[in-house]
């Protein structure tokens, strides 16, 4: 009976929590949509923007730069810009450049000589070591040994024909052992195979957004319920216990009522999302030509995640009194658990110490499971710690409840 008491209590607000909702998440998907078909995350959006610096005109350097920037892999990732010294520096000032490469004047004399005493200087930003960085350090490690390891074959050949006397076809040679080294430097992409594991969790870049997001709602969606919890006093909860309803039959009863109302608004806001998916305007690459069937099982594995972001916003509403306290807590919870848990970047980002608080935590936890899902992938662990955050909540919100009616 206090359970349907409570679910008619919270119903009667259901419309103006589901607007709400529907209009955060209205926002937010109309951004995501646009953030992902626009083609931001292409990878000519990608590209690292380098100053060249210094003398073209010698005709191996300027044959080498036409060929990285026109057959080289590397075209779809770098952007080779010649210039002079101060437009480099003037652009690297305005952060138009993500670093400037200047070559010393003579450098290739010294490599046809052997002597290697003119390097190129690479000049970047200091800064934390992100990813961008650690790219760019493997390929300047890479061209340096290639330009080197080249130098020494060609030198080395030249040499061995030089004391066997084969001096006829000596040039002839030299140029097709050089032609050989380019045409393996432009095809070193047949070499390997390549594997794409994702950004994290074994999901692409849209795929874990989707779930981020979708998490990052449910996880402020109590944010909206303040209403629910602005007038909490120890008077209701005594009365009832003196009913014979104690600490425990009352918050699984608002807790049970609270779960239906957003388990409601979570189904009814999958319902615009499944259109479109249906209709193929949105979707990710897990579920690359699917349509909207795979939204089906997701939502009901959605479910033990939807208890457990309800249990922990009731326990922060049980913990506060007032809306505005209510509100604040909410908040500052839910954006510090996101952030922490790689809602907004993936953890591997972190250093080792915020990923493994960030791991352990509810949304952390919350985005594991989910990544699984999508991913096809087991989630039996990140499901089981899931359900114990949400009894540890639930036991949680009892003692704050019998402590609230004990001392009235």
């Amino acid at each position: 009976m206090y359970f349907c008491i409570q679910l008619k209590r919270m119903m009667r607000t259901f419309p103006r929590q589901l607007t709400a909702n529907l209009l955060v998440c209205l926002c937010v998907g109309t951004l995501a949509v646009v953030f992902i078909r626009d083609g931001i995350l292409t990878q000519d959006a990608q590209k690292y923007r380098i100053g060249l610096v210094g003398d073209m005109t010698d005709s191996y350097l300027g044959f080498g730069v036409t060929a990285i920037q026109s057959l080289d892999d590397s075209r779809f990732m770098i952007e080779l810009v010649t210039m002079t010294e101060e437009e480099a520096r003037e652009a690297f000032e305005k952060e138009e450049l993500y670093a400037i490469v200047q070559v010393p004047d003579g450098m290739m004399e010294a490599i046809e000589s052997g002597a290697n005493d003119k390097p190129i200087s690479y000049i970047a930003a200091e800064g934390p070591k992100g990813i961008g960085a650690m790219v760019m350090g493997q390929i300047v490690d890479v061209a340096s040994t290639l330009v080197t390891c080249s130098q020494s074959a060609v030198f080395g050949m030249q040499s061995l024909m030089i004391e066997q006397g084969m001096k006829e076809g000596f040039w002839e040679a030299t140029n097709a052992l050089n032609l050989l080294l380019i045409e393996l430097v432009i095809n070193r992409s047949g070499l390997y195979d390549m594997e794409v594991l994702g950004i994290a969790n074994g999901l692409s870049v849209e795929g874990y957004y989707f779930c981020s997001i979708l998490l990052l709602l449910l996880l402020l969606s109590g944010i909206n319920n303040s209403a629910l919890f602005a007038h909490q006093k120890a008077d209701m909860p005594r009365f009832m216990k003196s009913r014979g309803v104690g600490a425990a039959g009352q918050i699984f009863g608002e807790y049970l009522a609270y779960f239906c109302l957003l388990a409601a608004c979570a189904l009814l806001l999958f319902a615009p999302l499944f259109v479109v998916m249906e209709r193929e305007l949105f979707t990710i690459p897990e579920w690359e030509g699917l349509g909207a069937e795979p939204l089906k099982g997701f939502l009901v594995s959605l479910l033990p995640v939807i208890a457990m972001f309800a249990a922990l916003q009731f326990l922060l509403y049980e913990l506060v009194t007032g809306s505005v306290s209510g509100i604040l807590l909410q908040f500052l919870c839910g954006m510090g658990m996101g952030y922490l848990s790689g809602f907004f970047y993936p953890a591997a980002f972190f250093p080792e110490t915020m990923q493994r608080i960030g791991n352990v935590l509810p949304a952390g936890a919350a985005l594991r499971y989910v990544d699984g899902i999508v991913a096809q992938e087991g989630t039996a662990a990140a499901g089981l710690d899931v359900l114990l955050y949400l009894v540890v909540f639930l036991l949680l919100a009892v003692m704050v409840r019998s402590d609230r009616i004990r001392r009235g």
